[in-house]
């Protein structure tokens, strides 16, 4: 699995917009309306019932593109049907609150975690940034949404663990010896579950 892949699986549809020439014309057409979201858990929060129908019909139109476009809808699309779908029914007593939350936790999240890059810099140096980006965000978010709304903490839990879960799956063992310090780390159950948990 090339690096490019490897953070688009991580960071899901949001890196859509950057590496949509490597996907099949059909599954572009199908994952468009998701990928002109903005992305921001604000806006999913304040918008949940519009995204998950934005969601669905994707998933109905994918089916016409055939197996391996499939695959790669459920695999970029996995944060949304995380939300959605899996742990639709825990998240949905919270989405007032979480939508609430959401506004701050999007400045605040972005503030901290936000790497710049340089056009210059070489693909592992990029690499090595994106996953420690990606690594802070899920901490920041997880922590300041479950500080704003404690009754939803465990479906947060449940619902990070998970997207880490699936990020390890797709990825090809022996890729695995080749990543960085910080791309094993956000591929790692235990050591991101620690890194949830932290509170100091």
């Amino acid at each position: 699995m090339r690096a490019a892949l490897l953070i688009l699986l991580a960071a899901g549809v949001s890196a859509y917009q950057e590496k949509k020439d490597e996907l099949s014309p059909c599954l572009s057409e199908c994952i468009q309306p998701l990928a002109k979201m903005e992305r921001s858990f604000a806006f999913i929060f304040n918008n949940f019932e519009k995204v998950c129908e934005s969601l669905e019909r994707g998933a109905h139109c994918v089916m016409k593109c055939g197996g391996e476009d499939a695959t790669r809808f459920h695999q970029l699309t996995s944060f949304y049907r995380l939300y959605c779908i899996d742990y639709e029914e825990e998240l949905e007593p919270h989405v007032t609150c979480l939508a609430r939350a959401s506004q701050g936790s999007d400045k605040e999240c972005k503030r901290r975690c936000a790497m710049k890059v340089e056009k210059q810099h070489e693909k592992e140096k990029k690499l090595k940034h994106a996953c420690s980006s990606i690594e802070c965000s899920t901490v920041c978010y997880y922590q300041l949404l479950s500080e704003e709304c404690p009754d939803a903490q465990e479906a947060l839990l449940n619902v990070n663990l998970r997207q880490i879960s699936e990020m390890a799956s797709t990825l090809d063992p022996k890729v695995h010896g080749d990543l960085g310090d910080e791309c094993r780390h956000i591929h790692d159950m235990e050591y991101m579950r620690r890194k949830l948990l932290d509170r100091r």
